[in-house]
């Protein structure tokens, strides 16, 4: 794409502009995903467990591994933890303060220990003393984090389906669906259109972002950290805003922990594999991991201990956004 010239007072609107545009297009993308998984007669079971996970994860995909191929391991590497520390403390600490959640012990224990396993290895890539040249994530631990992806995905749907009985499985030969190739030509416009939108969405956030940085006075990985995350997370906010008025707010945390190991898992492993992330901001190792994970520790040994998530861990989770928000903002002023 041509550089765009840079027009200060139309760096945040156009930013803006492109999280509603990636937001649209995973939209579109994830439906016709699942509709062609239906029409090919992919058990329901295996869409949930799999391609909805996936597909809620495209905008911090597509976006961090645009940043990967600009060069800006900040951005790539920040949007990934910021989204996991947006997802926990400010989705989950909304929906634990305003309806609280039930804790399936199993299920909550195998995602919990995927989720902190993630970032504790994340926290091992990006440590000064792993790689003496710096913060260094090459792409054989990128292949690493895929590996761990699959290895997650795997037991996500073999997890599911304990769950929910076989009998659910062989209902997927009674989906309605199956078979009917009648909207094909409709379908196929929206997941190319819902593919071209995503891309053109995260090259906005990217650029933008870059560009809002420079002209604030912060680091890319302070734009990326807060506020590219927290708008590539609006879709597990919607989730997480449906489950509360399903009354379903287990879901909801399963959801939210499922992200956040898709965002460390593929979102980093991929960026890392396209190109080995080089961040420059040094509070990423030493503030942004470490904040994530220990958000995500109060939500899994809370729930361990408990056996549920109530307000209180709620107004915790949220204390914690807050705070970290301003010290990163004071922190991360650029130079």
């Amino acid at each position: 794409m041509t550089a765009v010239p840079d027009i200060v007072w139309l760096n945040l609107p156009l930013f803006i502009v492109g999280l509603i545009i990636i937001i649209k297009g995973s939209d579109l993308f994830l439906d016709s995903a699942v509709w062609v998984a239906r029409a090919f007669g992919v058990p329901q079971i295996i869409i949930g467990a799999t391609i909805v996970s996936l597909c809620t994860t495209l905008p911090e995909l597509v976006s961090s591994c645009a940043a990967s191929l600009k060069g800006s391991g900040d951005m790539a590497l920040g949007n990934a933890v910021g989204s996991i520390f947006c997802n926990t403390g400010l989705i989950l600490g909304v929906v634990l303060l305003l309806i609280g959640a039930r804790i399936r012990r199993e299920v909550f224990l195998i995602k919990g220990i995927f989720m902190l396993g993630g970032l504790l290895f994340g926290l091992f890539l990006v440590l000064p003393a792993h790689h003496e040249t710096g913060l260094r994530i090459d792409r054989f631990e990128g292949l690493i984090l895929l590996v761990f992806l699959v290895i997650f995905l795997v037991v996500n749907y073999y997890e599911s389906l304990h769950m929910t009985g076989d009998a659910k499985l062989n209902k997927a030969e009674e989906d309605p669906a199956r078979g009917d190739f009648s909207g094909w030509g409709k379908h196929m416009a929206c997941f190319m259109i819902g593919a071209v939108t995503v891309a053109i969405g995260a090259y906005m956030l990217v650029e933008f972002g870059q560009r809002m940085a420079l002209n604030f006075g912060v680091s890319e990985a302070v734009v990326s950290v807060l506020f590219v995350a927290l708008g590539t997370s609006l879709p597990e906010l919607f989730t997480a805003i449906a489950a509360i008025r399903k009354k379903a707010q287990d879901i909801s945390v399963g959801n939210i922990f499922g992200a956040n190991v898709l965002n460390m898992a593929l979102v980093v492993g991929a960026s890392a594999t396209i190109r080995p992330l080089t961040p420059s901001d040094k509070l990423l190792a030493r503030m942004d991991i470490p904040a994530a994970l220990i958000v995500c520790s109060i939500v899994f040994f809370a729930g361990l201990i408990k056996g549920k998530l109530g307000k209180k861990t709620g107004l915790t989770l949220l204390g914690c956004y807050a705070v970290y928000t301003v010290v990163r903002l004071v922190m991360g002023r650029a130079g």
